[in-house]
C-alpha cells in the first residue's frame, strides 16, 4: 500500500471528481473532498444505470505516477487512443482471442496492469487478479497460475526468475520493464511463445518487442519498434548513430503519450520537437542508452540519466535524496545504488548530521513507497569529494547491514538453523537473533528465497507474510512448527531394476522396431577449432560424455 503522503499528493494533483472503492480503504479519502463510490454499498446496485457518454480518442484514459527528479511525483497523462493503438500494433507471437486466460498480477501503479487488464477485456479474455498476498509468494503464486490455467503472462525478469516453469507449459510469457538475464530465457523460452518488450509509461508501456526467443540467445534485445512507433538513437547532437554505436533513444509515433500532468515546462523538456517529422510532431526522450543490431532490434546499454530500475521499478534518486532533506538532523544526502553482490541491486542513502540512520529508514517508510526506501542508510561525518568539489560516489563506503554491538548469538536449534539461512540469503558471515531481516537489507525478493530455504530445510509450510510480521530470528523461530501447513517429505520409491520406458522414450522404440535403425534423431554439427589444440584431451572428453550417456 502507498502511503498517505503519496496518496494525498496524487489526489490533489489530479483533481478527481470521484473515486471508485470499497469499505475497506474508503477510509483513506476522508481528507479529500470528493465523491465515493463505494462498490460494497448494496445501495450501488439499486442505483439506475445511465450509460457513459462516449470518450474522445483525444482524451485521458489514466494517469499513472513515477518517481520525479525534484522530489515530486509527475503524473503520465496517456490518451484513449494510445492504448487502443497498443493492442493493435502489438504481436507477440500468440494471437489475442476470446477464451484466454490473463493473470493481473502488478499493481495499478504500474502500466504493465493496462496490458494485462485490457488485454484480457478488450478481447473477451478471462483476468484473474491475483491477490496481493499471493503475488508475494512464488509457490502460492505458481499454483495459482496452474489452477487458472493462465495462458498469457506478464512479469519482470526479477519476478519471473523466483518461479518455476512446470506446468505452464501452455502460457505465453511477456518480459520487459528491466534487463532479462541470458539465464531466465534458458529456463523458460524452451516449449514457449517468450518476448522481450520494451516502452516507458510516457510511450503507452511498450513501444518495441523482440522477436520470440530462443534458449541459448544470450542477452535478448529489446526489439524493433511496434507498429506505428519511429524510434531515433541519436548522439548528444540529435543525429542517428551508426549501427553498433551506442546513443540516446527517442520515441515518436502514435504511442506517444500526451505529456506530464500540469507540468508543461517538465513536459516540454522530455516531449521534445522531432526534426524527422512533420511540422507539430514530437519525440520522447527516454534516458536510455541503446544500440542497434545487426539483424534490426535494440540492445539495451544503461541509462543516462540518474532514474534507475530496481526489480522493474523506476525510481528517480532525486526523489528519494529529496525526502531524506526533509527530515529533521539530516544535512546532507545522497542515494546510490549499489551491487556489492553479484545481481544484488539495492538503494543505499549516506546521510551527514545528527539524524539516527536506523530512525531516518523508519520515517522514509511512512513518506515514500517500500520500492524506494533505501535498504540501508549510513550516517557519514561528510560526504566524500572530489578534487573539483563534486561528489566521489567511488568513495562511499559500502553499507554496514549489521550491529556488532547488538550482537546475540542463537540459544535453541531452531534459532541456530535460521541464523544460518538468513546468513546465506543476506550475504553474511553471522546473524543475530535480534537482526530484522530488512534492517540487514533484505527485501520482498529476497524475503521469497529465505522463507523457500526455510521451508525445504524444516519442512514447513511458512508464507512470505511471516517474514514480514516476524523479521527477526527470535520472532520466526515461534513460527515454526505452530501451523498446520507443515511440508510432508517425499519419500523416494522402490527402483525397480528395469525401469519402464517413457511414452516419448515407447514411441521412439516403436519406429525403431517397425522401420529399423534410422539417423533422422541425429544431430550433426560441424566444428572449426582455432588456435593450440590437446587432441587428446579433446578425444578423452568426449569418451567420457559418449560413456556417460
Amino acid at each position: 500500500a502507498l502511503p498517505d503522503a503519496r496518496i494525498d499528493f496524487m489526489l490533489t494533483d489530479a483533481t478527481p471528481i470521484a473515486a471508485i472503492t470499497t469499505t475497506d480503504l474508503a477510509g483513506r479519502l476522508d481528507r479529500h473532498d470528493l465523491a465515493v463510490i463505494d462498490i460494497d454499498d448494496p445501495a450501488v446496485r439499486t442505483q439506475p444505470s445511465t450509460p457513459l457518454p462516449l470518450p474522445d480518442p483525444e482524451d485521458i484514459a489514466h494517469i499513472i505516477y513515477t518517481s520525479g527528479t525534484t522530489g515530486m511525483p509527475k503524473g503520465v497523462a496517456v490518451a484513449q487512443h494510445n492504448v487502443t493503438q497498443l493492442f493493435n500494433s502489438l504481436e507477440i507471437g500468440v494471437e489475442l482471442a476470446p477464451g484466454q486466460v490473463w493473470a493481473q498480477f502488478h499493481s495499478y501503479a504500474f502500466d504493465f496492469s493496462v496490458w494485462e487488464i485490457w488485454g484480457a477485456l478488450m478481447h473477451g479474455g478471462r483476468l484473474v487478479v491475483v491477490p496481493e498476498e499471493v503475488a508475494r509468494s512464488p509457490q502460492d503464486f505458481h499454483a495459482l497460475l496452474v489452477a487458472e490455467q493462465v495462458s498469457v503472462l506478464t512479469q519482470t525478469p526479477s519476478a519471473v526468475g523466483v518461479l518455476s516453469p512446470d506446468g505452464l507449459g501452455a502460457a505465453a510469457l511477456v518480459i520487459g520493464a528491466e534487463p532479462c538475464p541470458p539465464e531466465l530465457v534458458d529456463r523458460w523460452a524452451p516449449g514457449r511463445v517468450m518476448v522481450n518488450v520494451y516502452g516507458p509509461t510516457e510511450t503507452t508501456m511498450w513501444a518495441s518487442k523482440s522477436t520470440p526467443l530462443a534458449a541459448g540467445l544470450g542477452f535478448p534485445p529489446i526489439g524493433s519498434p511496434v507498429t506505428g512507433a519511429a524510434f531515433f538513437v541519436l548522439d548528444d547532437w540529435l543525429r542517428p548513430v551508426p549501427v553498433g554505436v551506442v546513443g540516446e533513444l527517442y520515441l515518436a509515433g502514435r504511442g506517444t503519450g500526451s505529456g506530464y500532468w500540469r507540468r508543461s515546462a517538465l513536459t516540454g523538456s522530455r516531449f521534445v520537437a522531432c526534426p524527422f517529422g512533420g511540422t507539430g510532431v514530437r519525440m520522447y526522450r527516454t534516458g536510455d542508452l541503446v544500440r542497434w543490431g545487426a539483424d534490426g532490434q535494440l540492445r539495451y546499454v544503461g541509462r543516462a540519466d540518474e532514474q534507475v530500475k530496481i526489480r522493474g521499478y523506476r525510481i528517480e534518486l532525486g526523489e528519494v535524496q529529496a525526502a531524506l532533506a526533509e527530515l529533521d538532523a539530516v544535512e546532507q544526502a545522497v542515494v546510490v545504488v549499489r551491487e556489492d553482490r553479484p545481481g544484488d541491486k539495492r538503494l543505499v542513502a549516506y546521510v551527514t548530521g545528527t539524524a539516527d540512520p536506523a530512525k531516518v529508514r523508519t520515517q522514509l517508510v511512512e513518506r515514500l513507497p517500500a520500492y524506494m526506501v533505501p535498504a540501508a542508510v549510513m550516517a557519514l561525518a561528510a560526504l566524500p569529494m572530489t578534487i573539483n568539489g563534486k561528489l566521489d560516489k567511488r568513495a562511499l563506503p559500502a553499507p554496514d547491514y549489521q550491529d556488532a554491538d547488538r550482537y546475540r548469538a542463537p540459544d535453541t536449534p531452531v534459532e541456530e538453523i535460521l541464523a544460518g539461512i538468513y546468513a546465506q540469503v543476506l550475504g553474511f558471515e553471522r546473524v543475530g537473533v535480534d537482526d530484522s531481516f530488512f534492517e540487514l537489507g533484505g527485501d520482498s525478493l529476497s524475503a521469497m528465497r529465505l522463507i523457500a530455504a526455510i521451508n525445504t530445510t524444516v519442512d514447513e509450510g511458512l508464507s512470505v507474510r511471516a517474514v514480514f510480521e516476524a523479521p527477526t530470528v527470535a520472532q520466526l523461530s515461534l513460527r515454526i512448527g505452530e501451523g498446520a501447513d507443515r511440508v510432508q517429505p517425499l519419500v523416494a520409491g522402490e527402483r525397480p531394476a528395469v525401469v519402464p520406458l517413457s511414452f516419448a522414450q515407447n514411441r521412439l522404440w516403436f519406429l525403431a522396431q517397425f522401420q529399423g535403425p534410422s539417423p533422422v534423431y541425429n544431430i550433426v554439427a560441424a566444428l572449426r577449432l582455432d588456435g593450440s589444440l590437446n587432441a587428446d584431451a579433446l578425444g578423452a572428453a568426449l569418451a567420457d560424455v559418449v560413456g556417460r550417456h
